[in-house]
């Protein structure tokens, strides 16, 4: 007997409410999301929910797997020579397209910015999709600009200084239009990923000149 969740109309209802989910709970967050409000919006029955998530929350679970596994954003690959400078600048270019991008709907970002700050289960499925593989990249890139010698430490603080400054542009746009108006509607991708790059390589380079002090002193130059 066919399985009558995998035929073409079931997957789009699912997809109808994955998609309606998604806007509602980005707009008005988990709790206060409603089914009713939900499947009013994809335009299907109430019982369409049960019949494809158990819950609420398990529905908001596959929302976020959505929005994480449908990033046009992925992980640039190494041009064949590229320094890791130049790995460095693609990689932070990728991470600020998360904003420019309008291949992603505004509320793959909103939602997952929320899941951040007010985790639930579904951080999981963000952490090992999304964020787990750009640091594994990110540390890579870090760790032959720092050399020989950086502890983990010091390329886990790395990284997360990177990262933070990445992580304002994508997920805090609101904050950022607040605290300079005046900038808002200046600020250039190009310009930003530049800022970030020059500002983190002047920080990188100031850890590898001690790391470099700190391992002739050990005779491990």
């Amino acid at each position: 007997m066919a399985n009558t969740k995998n035929n073409a109309s079931t997957q789009e209802t699912r997809r109808k409410l994955i998609e309606a989910a998604g806007e509602i709970f980005a707009e008005r967050g988990l709790h206060a999301a409603t089914i009713k409000e939900i499947t009013t919006r994809a335009g299907v029955n109430c019982a369409a929910i049960n019949y494809h998530f158990s819950d609420k929350f398990e529905l908001y679970a596959a929302v976020i797997r959505y929005a994480v596994a449908n990033s046009p954003c992925t992980i640039p690959p190494a041009e064949p020579g590229a320094t890791a400078e130049e790995r460095l600048r693609a990689y932070i270019g990728m991470q600020i397209d998360d904003v420019y991008s309008r291949a992603r709907p505004s509320w793959h970002t909103t939602l997952v910015a929320h899941e951040l700050a007010q985790p639930t289960a579904a951080l999981d499925a963000v952490m090992e999709d999304l964020i787990r593989p750009r640091i594994v990249v990110m540390n890579e890139i870090i760790n032959e600009i720092l050399g020989p010698g950086a502890t983990e430490k010091e390329l886990a603080y790395a990284g997360m200084s990177i990262g933070g400054q990445n992580f304002l542009h994508v997920y805090h746009q609101e904050v950022l239009q607040r605290v300079h108006p005046k900038l808002a509607n200046q600020h250039k991708r190009e310009e930003i990923i530049d800022h970030i790059l020059k500002f983190s390589l002047d920080g990188l380079y100031g850890m590898r000149d001690k790391i470099r002090a700190r391992n002739k002193g050990k005779g491990t130059d």
